[in-house]
């Protein structure tokens, strides 16, 4: 069980505090039982109730920061993705998120990112929908990584963005 305070990642909410643990009022009488409330790094405004049975298997512990920093700046040797083409991808990207493991996330990030650089560079529009996947990657990475390194999130982002740039770059 978790300690009140305990940050650790859950899901596609991604990183977490444990603010409270309590049996919440909205609870019905003679089915009380405790519940982490949580709040998101990502969605500050966001408080999520996730009853402490079973909990532990959709958390796991954020990354450390030897960890995050190796993801940072060796992203040169992190895989990309392989997104398949059409309807397909959107189910893909999904399954990514919704484990939101940080090495899989830096692999979506690294694939979109090149994706919305390359048709850039061919004068086309990056698709509303990875835009959208993109914008959700990166939050729930980025702020996993700020949170290991005692960093902000922006700074985290402009990071990534410039080593993939230098690769992109090189790559061209």
């Amino acid at each position: 069980m978790l300690e009140k305070g305990a940050v650790a990642v859950y899901g596609s909410h991604g990183l977490c505090r444990v603010s409270d643990i309590q049996v919440p009022s909205f609870i019905e009488r003679g089915k009380e039982k405790l519940y982490y409330l949580l709040i998101s790094a990502v969605d500050t405004n966001g408080l999520l109730y996730v009853p402490v049975e079973g909990a532990e298997d959709k958390m796991r512990d954020a990354i450390e920061a030897d960890d995050a920093e190796s993801l940072i700046e060796e992203i040169g040797d992190v895989d990309e993705m392989e997104i398949p083409v059409g309807k397909k991808s959107e189910m893909a990207i999904v399954e990514v998120i919704k484990r939101n493991i940080a090495g899989e996330m830096m692999s979506l990030v690294k694939t979109l990112y090149k994706i919305k650089t390359v048709r850039e560079m061919e004068g086309k529009k990056f698709a509303a929908m990875d835009e959208k996947y993109l914008a959700i990657a990166e939050k729930l990475l980025y702020s996993e990584i700020a949170y290991a390194l005692d960093s902000d999130w922006k700074a985290i982002q402009e990071r990534v963005r410039e080593n993939l740039s230098q690769l992109t770059l090189e790559t061209n």
